[in-house]
């Protein structure tokens, strides 16, 4: 008959804090931000750089959390058209939600106390004069851009007298009759 052997007891540090803390859940991303993709895929890496992008507005700074080179990103934008288009379109919300929180800055005046002996005996209200300049700058610059040239428009004139002189030039059919 043989016994069961006995195994010998496993050995345990004597210092407590000599093994390392293991956390028993992983620490939980902030509310809206993705994590880093199962498997990183392109398409996975992709999405997940526009939702850092949309967030944050940097591409440096996108691209650093997903874990990517901005190189990477010009490639991508440059090979694949969808990407581009979903790119732009996160680029031009954030212009509209800059655009926004800049009018609303120019717009909105700053209101100052105004002390005298130690007591507040009124408010000043500063507006943001150059900022408004600013925009008005910018959007006199977006409607000339969106503007039809001169250049670009058809001349009437022009386009009739081309026309003449390639008539001109053209036989007619009774001239070749004779």
């Amino acid at each position: 008959m043989t016994r069961p052997r006995k195994r010998p007891a496993a050995r345990r540090p004597t210092k407590p804090d000599a093994l390392p803390v293991i956390p028993v859940e992983p620490p939980a991303s902030a509310p809206g931000e993705a994590g880093p993709p199962r498997r990183p895929t392109r398409a996975r890496l992709q999405t997940l750089f526009l939702r850092r992008l949309e967030v944050s507005g940097s591409v440096a700074d996108a691209a650093a959390r997903t874990g990517i080179t901005p190189r990477s990103v010009q490639r991508w934008r440059r090979v694949n058209a969808v990407f581009a288009g979903r790119y732009e379109e996160v680029l031009s919300q954030r212009l509209e939600i800059l655009e926004d929180l800049a009018m609303r800055r120019a717009l909105g005046a700053d209101r100052r106390p105004v002390f005298h002996r130690g007591k507040q005996i009124a408010w000043v209200e500063r507006h943001n004069d150059a900022m408004l300049m600013r925009l008005l700058a910018r959007f006199d610059r977006l409607r000339e851009r969106h503007a039809p040239r001169v250049a670009d428009e058809v001349d009437e004139f022009a386009l009739l007298d081309a026309a003449s002189e390639w008539a001109r030039h053209q036989p007619t059919p009774h001239q070749d009759e004779s």
